[in-house]
């Protein structure tokens, strides 16, 4: 292909500081403008060729018979040099008409190969819709089974995803393949937290991100900063967590699906840690206001992690009232309303990371009371979990009954030291140790 840089540099050639052009040049050149290799050339041109170019140019003329006068061999004449391109693509050559018969060929021959690439897919029937129902599968998985027994499903699927993605197909193919390998880097990047590794996680969800984009998503756009603001709110990053949410409160307003709901909802939780307190009560009151007018998009049809339900949100509302003080038996009754809304909920809408951490919630409004057996009580269930169930999330909301437990009126509790120490000992054996342990 010759550059706009590189046709500059032909048309200098043959004066000072200019550099010759290569025989594959010429000939393309000649090709468009109808004409033959050696008439583009001026003889000072020709000479100025390098010899084994020069030799390609005169051949290439398809008058030419070797004799005493050119720059090559005496020698029998040479087979006729075959056309550069087959004449079933190029119509047959036509003198120029009024100097424009090139440009307008020119621009044919493109839209053939237009046409030609746009016709072409390298999506085969039914590939999106396999993909798509084991990324759904997965999507309706990921809050009630292990992770060891979805990950390396999910990386098979944005692998999938990525790779016909690098390929040609029609638009609205790419629109879905996008939006399907958003949503797995979505779900690789809460998978990449679950492990309690912040940075992986946002990589991935950068990711995401921009997959949404190329959709043209703002579902996704929406959803994928309510898990960056989560990644970082669990990485001890609030104010990255607080901007997360609110830069995608945009998005949400352009969507009437969950995500509007969960953002909100995750910023409430964020400026709770921080110690703001008006504004954690005013982002509460935002996502109940918005609850209250959400629809369903389509995140929300692909359920389990990729929508936000209502006993998830009332698990918010507890995560960020146990952060404000005064606040500690609204935080026990806002926790217990979450896990009874989970028990009567569809098997579906179960998850058991987030009924983990309203336990939590609901052990650490109780260390705060004073109420030891009740703090013990909550946290039971918690303490049962299977390691390869244990991710960061629950490992960390464990602990931070643990550091509540770390004061000085609770030093000589024998409930509370005892609950310590089995905290401590619950929390060195996680979902990455099951992992590497290939459970």
């Amino acid at each position: 292909m010759i550059t706009q840089a590189g046709l500059s540099w032909i048309e200098l050639f043959p004066g000072p500081s200019s550099r010759p052009p290569s025989a594959v040049q010429i000939i393309a050149l000649a090709e468009i403008y109808q004409t033959t290799p050696r008439r583009l050339l001026a003889p000072e041109a020709l000479d100025r060729l390098p010899a084994a170019e020069r030799e390609i140019v005169i051949r290439c003329d398809p008058g030419h018979a070797a004799v005493p006068g050119d720059h090559v061999s005496e020698a029998a004449p040479e087979p006729q040099p075959q056309p550069l391109i087959p004449s079933s693509i190029v119509p047959p050559l036509r003198r120029p008409v009024g100097g424009l018969q090139p440009e307008v060929e020119m621009a044919a021959r493109r839209a053939r190969r237009f046409v030609a690439n746009t016709e072409a897919s390298n999506v085969g029937p039914g590939t999106l819709d396999q993909l798509r129902d084991e990324i759904v599968r997965i999507a309706r998985a990921y809050p009630q089974d292990p992770l060891p027994t979805l990950l390396f499903d999910l990386i098979e699927c944005q692998d999938i995803a990525f790779r016909l993605l690098e390929g040609h197909q029609r638009p609205a193919e790419s629109a879905e393949l996008y939006l399907l390998a958003g949503v797995a880097s979505g779900m690789l990047a809460k998978a990449s937290h679950d492990m309690g590794d912040p940075h992986t996680a946002l990589t991935q969800a950068r990711a995401s991100f921009v997959c949404a984009d190329n959709a043209g998503h703002d579902g996704l756009r929406a959803w994928t900063r309510g898990l960056q603001s989560l990644i970082a709110y669990w990485a001890g990053w609030p104010s990255d967590a607080a901007r997360y949410a609110t830069t995608g409160a945009g998005f949400a307003t352009r969507t009437q699906g969950s995500a509007s709901v969960w953002l909100p909802a995750q910023e409430a939780r964020a400026w709770a840690i921080i110690g703001d307190r008006e504004r954690a009560v005013e982002a509460i009151d935002r996502a109940q206001a918005a609850r209250e007018s959400v629809g369903h998009d389509e995140l929300d049809d692909f359920g389990g992690i990729m929508t936000f339900n209502r006993p998830r949100q009332l698990y918010y509302a507890a995560d960020t009232l146990v952060w404000l003080p005064g606040d500690e038996q609204r935080a026990d009754q806002t926790a217990q309303e979450a896990l009874s809304a989970y028990d009567g909920a569809d098997p579906g809408d179960r998850a058991f990371g987030d009924e983990a951490g309203a336990r939590a919630d609901q052990s650490l409004a109780r260390v705060h009371t004073g109420d030891l057996d009740g703090a013990a009580e909550a946290l039971r269930p918690v303490l049962d979990l299977p390691a390869d169930q244990r991710n960061a999330g629950i490992v960390a909301s464990a602990m931070r009954v643990h550091n509540a437990l770390r004061v000085p009126a609770y030093a000589r509790t024998p409930q509370a030291r005892d609950l310590r120490e089995e905290i401590e000992q619950y929390s060195q054996v996680s979902v990455r140790t099951a992992l590497s342990r290939g459970r």
